[in-house]
């Protein structure tokens, strides 16, 4: 437990900072689930595009908001859970990860899916759609954040799996960001 906010935990044998391998945790979850739902989202902005570089797009979301929320999120109930019994904090980090990745869903997903379909269909999504995406994003949010809570210290041991889980998310993510660049440009034309 660390003893104050400026600290940071460590794994002794690696050095690997316990809330990096958290992170790598939450990007490697939510990048799993951005492509098992990447069909779903698709289908509700009427598959303005191909399902590959779409799935890309969903994951350089959710890899955004893994490595630009997600530390400080993580940082945030770090300190909140600094004195909670330890078989609660999993699920106040599940609590923190569903409103921060639902919130992040909410606005930032949505977005960029009525930022396509409204160019090539001339519709947004409807409220339904909204709801459905949120309720995704709280359940994965939920899901990566007490996933990376309880397995952090295991992953901050290994690694080697740490960094190649990290540097597939990283590949995926740039991917995506070309795949949306190409998406986004040909809108333009």
């Amino acid at each position: 437990m660390p003893s104050s906010w400026t600290h940071v935990d460590k794994d002794t044998a690696t050095g690997l900072p316990v809330m990096l391998a958290q992170n790598i945790i939450v990007g490697a979850t939510l990048a799993i689930g951005a492509i098992a739902c990447s069909g779903f989202y698709l289908a509700m902005i009427g598959n303005v595009a191909s399902l590959v570089p779409w799935a890309l797009l969903v994951v350089f979301v959710a890899v955004t908001y893994t490595y630009v929320v997600g530390f400080a999120l993580l940082w945030c109930v770090e300190s909140i859970t600094l004195r909670m019994r330890d078989k609660f904090k999993p699920f106040a980090y599940g609590l923190v990860g569903a409103i921060g990745y639902g919130v992040w869903g909410l606005f930032v997903m949505t977005s960029v899916m009525n930022s396509l379909d409204q160019p090539l269909n001339g519709v947004v999504l409807a409220n339904g759609d909204v709801a459905a995406v949120t309720v995704n994003y709280v359940v994965f949010g939920f899901l990566a954040t007490l996933l990376a809570q309880v397995n952090a210290k295991r992953l901050a041991a290994n690694r080697g799996l740490a960094f190649t889980l990290l540097a597939v998310q990283v590949v995926l993510a740039l991917l995506g960001l070309v795949c949306g660049v190409m998406m986004f440009s040909a809108l333009g034309r």
